[in-house]
């Protein structure tokens, strides 16, 4: 069924226009997009696990987004592949790569982000599975 794939595109673009837009804040709160290419990112910057600001509330609202938005697209995935393990290493794979890409938009690719996702990624996994 072709309806599977085209929302899983549609998602993982949604994905991408907010995870590369210059300002998550702007984004957030105001929808505003835009874009600032960076042809030489520093990727140590992966790395970095002291800017964590758990006590934030625009931190924890986007880390929570993290764990959604991948959950969702676990599903999507499932739905297209319908392998529980295959949709599982698709979305792991992109949500590497979110975070990678991040970094030639002058955003903050963090490694411990993808540990985020897979937080979110491994709960619809087992809602899906055993649900």
């Amino acid at each position: 069924m072709l309806i599977y794939p085209f929302l899983t595109f549609l998602w993982s673009s949604f994905i991408l226009v907010a995870i590369c837009t210059f300002d998550a804040h702007a984004f957030l709160y105001n929808q505003v997009v835009g874009f600032t290419f960076q042809t030489n990112p520093n990727f140590s910057e992966l790395f970095i696990i002291n800017d964590m600001k758990l006590t934030e509330k625009f931190y924890v609202i986007q880390k929570t987004g993290h764990m959604i938005c991948f959950a969702i697209l676990y599903v999507l995935h499932l739905l297209w592949v319908r392998k529980y393990g295959v949709a599982f290493v698709l979305t792991v794979i992109f949500a590497a790569f979110t975070e990678i890409l991040q970094l030639y938009f002058y955003r903050n690719g963090r490694l411990v982000d993808v540990a985020i996702d897979l937080v979110g990624i491994s709960f619809a996994y087992l809602i899906c599975k055993y649900f």
